[in-house]
């Protein structure tokens, strides 16, 4: 009976469409495991039993092993800083436009689900005027935080017509007051080619501003930064307000966004005055400053520790995912950068470049499951690790139940049983085991995070096999 069903398996499996439509499910990780981080945080006072199986107790964690913060800090600030300092033109045309392919090849699919037209894609590419690149070499910064795209359009190119949100143009989200260089104009100059410390792409004029050497020195003036306790705090300019600090008509300038820095201007018992740069009719940038209330703000960089990192992830917990910032949400790499700037680590922007960065990643992509799993609870420090796939990075929390337990922005899961393809879906910032799916798996699959995670690298320390 169970070789027949086995033999069942493998045949639908076998004789499945490519073209199958995906059934969509939600994860069961979603209601097996709590969704607050402090809960695998040793010793921790927070509530596990917000779901049906938390823990019960607290994970045994390996304790945060030290390291100095004051150098990441400072290297933060130069790689944050270094397109008005010592950034030189990416003279490189074939990594800068590496849409050209895609362009004039391969158009993809549009918002409408049909078939892009190459003349649509080719008009694109003209527009960009690659030929006569670099033709710009502007110190600036950003104003609003905007899209980077790998065009200068912001309609969508999907690899396939089911493939939302997965637009292969959408590069990043790049925060407001974010130095830059543009190097590039298209031709209707709608559009500025930007290269900042961590990514570049096309980016609106209307949310650039030139900046001048004497803005330079005033924004790189302060020698103390802070960071928002939480995402999307709203900040209002200094005018306005009456000799009790209440507002009058004070205007919004920005929302603070988990993992953005702000320069000190000024501090009183009311908080902080910050820089902010918005741009004028000329654009140019016009510096102004903003309150900032202790509360809502921490020093940069953070301590780091179990309880610190678990309690920025948790005022991400839920957000919906983004790919490359679309909608102003956070994908997987976007969510790890985010964490880990409050404690003055500047993380390349992709997923790839994040497990290299701390140049001590380890392959385990030949183990088994079981084998993966193991070598990842005894060697990854948890809140301090990335466990990475091609296309995906997670950061390890600790072990629950022999299981190695995740804090990711991700999409879905995709696997198959009995014939049947299926998107588990996480559809956000999440905490899952690495199993998340399994209940639509079949026996012979292997698409489960577990199967596909390559390497394991410690942001901090080195991991010794």
């Amino acid at each position: 009976m169970i070789l027949a069903a086995i033999l069942l398996a493998i045949f639908t499996q076998g004789c499945s469409k490519k073209n199958a439509k995906f059934h969509t499910k939600v994860a069961k990780d979603l209601s097996i495991y709590t969704q607050d981080a402090l809960a695998f945080v040793p010793e921790s006072t927070s509530s596990k039993t917000s779901n049906a199986t938390a823990p019960n107790t607290a994970p045994k964690l390996a304790p945060a092993k030290a390291f100095t913060q004051e150098p990441l800090a400072k290297a933060y600030l130069r790689h944050h800083f270094s397109p008005w300092v010592n950034m030189p033109i990416n003279k490189d045309t074939q990594s800068v436009f590496w849409v050209r392919g895609s362009l004039l090849k391969v158009p993809g699919f549009g918002e409408n689900l049909l078939p892009n037209s190459l003349d649509s894609t080719r008009a694109i590419w003209e527009k960009m005027n690659t030929s006569a690149y670099p033709n710009a070499n502007q110190k600036a910064i950003i104003t609003e935080s905007s899209a980077v795209r790998a065009v200068p359009s912001d309609l969508p190119r999907f690899d396939k017509a089911d493939d939302y949100p997965f637009d292969q143009w959408q590069n990043s989200l790049i925060f407001a007051n974010t130095p830059v260089l543009i190097t590039h104009f298209d031709t209707s100059k709608q559009w500025a080619h930007i290269q900042s410390g961590f990514v570049y792409g096309w980016v609106k004029t209307q949310h650039l501003a030139s900046v001048s050497q004497a803005d330079i020195k005033k924004l790189m003036s302060p020698k103390r930064y802070i960071l928002p306790l939480r995402d999307k705090i709203a900040l209002y300019d200094e005018s306005g307000k009456d000799e009790n600090g209440k507002d009058q008509n004070s205007r919004f300038v920005t929302l603070a966004r988990m993992g953005q820095i702000f320069g000190i201007v000024a501090e009183d018992k009311k908080g902080y005055l910050v820089f902010v740069a918005k741009r004028d009719e000329n654009g140019r940038a016009h510096i102004t400053k903003a309150r900032a209330k202790h509360e809502d703000f921490a020093l940069f960089p953070r301590a780091f520790s179990h309880a610190s990192v678990a309690t920025i992830i948790n005022t991400m917990m839920g957000d919906k995912y983004g790919w490359g910032g679309y909608l102003e949400n956070r994908d997987c790499s976007a969510f790890v950068r985010d964490v880990f700037a409050n404690f003055g680590l500047y993380l390349p922007r992709n997923s790839k470049s994040q497990a290299i960065y701390a140049k001590n990643m380890v392959d385990i992509s030949k183990l088994s499951r079981k084998k993966k799993e193991r070598y990842i609870i005894e060697n990854g420090t948890p809140f301090g690790s990335v466990l990475w796939q091609k296309g995906h990075i997670m950061l390890y929390i600790g072990e629950y139940g022999g299981r190695a337990m995740v804090a990711h922005s991700a999409w879905s899961v995709k696997t198959s049983s009995m014939g049947k393809k299926y998107k588990n879906m996480l559809g956000g910032v999440v905490i899952t085991s690495l199993y998340a799916g399994k209940e639509h798996s079949g026996a012979f699959s292997r698409t489960l995070l577990i199967d596909k995670i390559e390497g394991i690298s410690n942001l901090f320390e080195p991991i010794v096999p």
